[in-house]
């Protein structure tokens, strides 16, 4: 009886971290579409999204990610466009443009002006330049 608490136990404690890798991957993936969307959206318009309706069309209405957007769980830098990015001569690479809203106290996953996606400690976000008009 031992040994079959013991594998449930276990099996348990293997499926927790399966889900909390899912959702983690999940978080980086709903980043790299937003940040698609952004692109997409500064292309097509010319003009930086003020709102998640704006980003709405390039991420095919995907309610669960419009949803993180308008509940603030991914937090999104609006209002500049990607000519404000590359104005800023910081490099696309280094500016955020979005992030899970507990990076600022627990780190997690952040988006950058070209579409890449990387996870920061809190301490590593405070470093990191926001984007700005």
């Amino acid at each position: 009886m031992r040994a079959l608490v013991s594998i449930l136990t276990v099996f348990g404690a293997v499926l927790l971290l399966s889900g909390t890798a899912q959702a983690q991957t999940r978080t980086a993936n709903d980043l790299k579409q937003i940040g698609l969307a952004f692109h997409n959206h500064c292309d097509a318009i010319a003009k930086a999204p003020t709102k998640g309706a704006d980003l709405a069309p390039y991420l095919e209405n995907n309610k669960r990610i419009l949803d993180l957007l308008a509940s603030g769980e991914i937090v999104f830098l609006y209002g500049v466009s990607v000519q404000d990015l590359v104005k800023s001569g910081k490099g696309l690479s280094k500016i955020v443009i979005g992030y899970e809203k507990v990076v600022p106290t627990k780190g997690g996953y952040v988006l950058f002006g070209d579409g890449s996606v990387k996870k920061m400690t809190p301490e590593e976000f405070k470093q990191a330049p926001l984007a700005k008009k």
